[in-house]
């Protein structure tokens, strides 16, 4: 605003004083030429007759001469009017004459002279010259003109013949043009510099001004680059100041509270008031940060409560929240202030505790941790316990990066998890080269599945009665060219751990029964096929429904399936649930065995109760039976248990004559294992069976060799 009103103020004054230089020079080269013509038309005999316009300035010269005489021929006379011309307009005065032959103004009377006092050179006025035009015309020029390389303001008045044409001009000035204009250029520097001075007094006032008024702005902009960095400051200043820099205070205040508010929401669990996941993530990157100069060391301890469900299910989640709340207190107070602790899942707590350069200190606290949680809580509801295991990794050694430090801890506390005698387990490289291991397995029994890569192999179940065959179990197989045949405890372990397991259960079934069709068509009397099903699949909602579509696909009557079952079907499923999938499968007509009976959560409770036909008793049972009195009695209740209740008895894993003869001793409607046949390919059973039954007199007489 200084600037334009400076420049306004400058620019009014310059054109103010341009217009009345202007108007100065008119006035004053109006009256030069009026002066010229009077002094012309009565200081010499000649007969001049000056005509005016409206203006009355004068538009040209008439004269009057006699027949043949020239009426501007150079005289004393003339050239003394011409210097009275010049001194009464304290300008210049030229007389020039009409040349016909040259067509050009000739000056014959000046009041110029040369540079020595003498007469000044020739010079005429032709084309080209700013007057020329008008005065060949017969018409006045005012303007500048050209006069020894600069600019003079020039009045120049025609003179013309009784007759009416040209016959010279009458020039007078005022001066050089940069003479009359000397006040406006002095005035036009002056403001020049006065607007450049008072510029810069205001810019250097200004400047100061502006840099004492805006540090208050300065202070709370950095105040609010804090915010935006995410500290959040002590205190906003300027708060008590009335004017827009107080508003603007009080602003900020308004955004520090409710930043305050939002990083509570954004980064703390509501159920414990712990840090939540997005808040545990932001302290171990900042840990790791802090790490890479060598002089800080951590420990990151990932906690999980086995089977925490079973609480919200049991006394909702209501009561489970509040466990939840009391056992953050419990590692709060076990930890203390300095240890950052976040639950990140429903059931899962990481604590990032720091100063920590071997792990002893980590231990003691995982010890603590753990008995002070297995401590019961008591609600209202009652007392509940919970059991924690725990996974710890020390940073940065085991991971530079909050992703892989992340990983690797919960690898230690599925380690935990899994093991029989440790609650809690560091991370160790051979803990990742096992993930990495199950990772690849992974892979390839996903490929493998889908080239279909997997064999079925087949066991003989064998009536020991009378060495009849009463049943095939499908095993699945897993050839592999470099080390043969996958044993099934390596691959189906993370099959059922990767979800896998349901995909593999569908091959292992159509494949089942597609060879099961093929040998009822082909006229072999097999009795039934045996498929274990995973607790996983078992609990599938569909899983009746696609049984019932593979018998049907393959028009295999139902009997001739049989799907065997573990005890660990009962585990985190609700009894009524697994009475409503065996009742359904059961109204399909296939056969329902309970596998590896008293090796598990074996309950006569429910034995009873659930529509099994078949009890397949686990080989621990059956093993050196035959050399131990106690183990044999023990068979031999269970066997008699299952033929009470109505099953039918397989024993599992005969592998030696005696063994098989127990079997046989104690009535099993079956058994399978080595001492008849091995798991053999579907096209080698029959090959297999045939072997059995021509041992059958060596065997006879080995026994009643045995016997004697």
């Amino acid at each position: 605003m200084v600037l334009c009103s400076i420049g306004l103020v400058s620019g009014l004054s310059y054109f103010e004083l341009s217009r009345t230089t202007e108007e100065n020079a008119s006035v004053r080269i109006d009256r030069a030429a009026r002066a010229a013509v009077a002094i012309l038309c009565f200081g010499t005999d000649r007969v001049f007759h000056p005509q005016f316009d409206a203006k009355n300035n004068p538009v040209s010269l008439r004269i009057a001469t006699a027949p043949g005489v020239n009426p501007l021929a150079p005289d004393e006379k003339l050239d003394q009017l011409v210097k009275a011309i010049g001194l009464t307009n304290q300008g210049a005065a030229n007389l020039f004459a009409w040349s016909p032959q040259t067509s050009s103004f000739d000056r014959f009377a000046t009041t110029f002279t040369s540079p020595d006092g003498g007469p000044p050179a020739a010079f005429s006025i032709g084309e080209g010259h700013p007057a020329y035009a008008s005065l060949a015309a017969g018409r006045p020029f005012t303007g500048e003109v050209p006069v020894q390389g600069r600019l003079r303001l020039a009045y120049m008045t025609p003179i013309l013949a009784e007759s009416g044409k040209v016959a010279g001009a009458l020039a007078v000035d005022v001066g050089w043009v940069d003479d009359l204009n000397l006040a406006e250029n002095r005035l036009k520097t002056r403001i020049t510099s006065a607007a450049i001075v008072i510029l810069t007094g205001v810019i250097l006032m200004g400047g100061i001004f502006l840099r004492f008024e805006l540090r208050p702005l300065r202070q709370l902009a950095r105040t609010a680059d804090d915010l935006a960095a995410g500290t959040q400051p002590q205190h906003i200043p300027f708060t008590d100041r009335l004017d827009e820099i107080g508003d603007l205070a009080h602003g900020l205040e308004r955004v520090t509270d409710l930043q305050d508010k939002l990083q509570k929401l954004a980064y703390t669990d509501p159920v414990t008031t712990a840090g939540n996941r997005a808040r545990y993530f932001s302290d171990l990157n900042n840990a790791l940060k802090r790490a890479k100069d060598g002089k800080f060391r951590a420990s990151l301890i990932h906690l999980d409560f086995n089977g925490f469900a079973k609480i919200n299910d049991t006394f909702g989640q209501q009561v489970g929240n509040r466990v939840l709340l009391q056992a953050y207190a419990r590692l709060a107070n076990i930890f203390g202030p300095s240890a950052q602790i976040a639950r990140i899942s429903a059931d899962d707590f990481c604590i990032l505790l720091p100063f920590d350069a071997q792990g002893a200190i980590a231990e003691d606290y995982a010890i603590q941790a753990i008995e002070m949680l297995s401590v019961p809580f008591h609600m209202e509801e009652g007392e509940i316990r919970v059991e924690p295991s725990i996974g710890i990794a020390l940073l940065p050694q085991d991971a530079h990066d909050a992703e892989t430090a992340h990983r690797v801890a919960g690898l230690a506390l599925r380690a935990a998890k899994e093991s029989k005698n440790a609650r809690h387990i560091f991370f160790s490289a051979p803990l990742n080269e096992r993930v990495q291991t199950e990772m690849l397995v992974e892979t390839l029994l996903r490929a493998a599945l889908k080239t279909g890569q997997l064999e079925l192999h087949y066991q003989p179940q064998i009536c020991p009665a009378d060495d009849r065959l009463i049943g095939l179990e499908a095993l699945v197989r897993w050839p592999n060219e470099k080390r043969g045949y996958i044993p099934p405890g390596e691959f189906i372990p993370i099959a059922e751990k990767t979800g896998l397991i349901l995909e593999l259960g569908q091959y292992v079934l159509e494949r089942a029964c597609k060879q099961a069709a093929a040998w009822r068509q082909a006229g072999f009397d097999f009795g039934q096929v045996s498929v274990n099903v995973s607790p996983l699949q078992f609990r599938q909602p569909s899983f009746a429904s696609t049984v019932r579509q593979m018998l049907s696909a393959y028009r295999l009557p139902a009997p001739m399936l049989c799907l065997e079952l573990t005890e660990n079907v009962f585990v985190d499923t609700g009894e009524q649930m697994v009475l409503d999938i065996l009742s359904e499968l059961q109204n399909i007509g296939v056969q329902l065995s309970l596998d590896d009976f008293g090796s598990g959560y074996s309950s006569l409770s429910y034995l009873h109760r659930l529509p099994f036909q078949e009890l397949k008793i686990d080989r621990a049972f059956l093993a050196d039976a035959d050399r131990d009195l106690q183990k044999e009695q023990l068979f031999q209740a269970i066997v008699g248990l299952g033929r009470s209740l109505g099953l039918r008895v397989i024993a599992e894993g005969a592998e030696t004559a005696g063994e098989y003869a127990l079997t046989a001793a104690h009535h099993c409607d079956g058994m399978q294992g080595f001492f008849c046949s091995p798991a053999v390919a579907a096209q080698d059973v029959r090959a297999r069976i045939e072997a059995f039954h021509k041992s059958r007199p060596a065997r006879s007489d080995r026994m009643e060799k045995k016997r004697a």
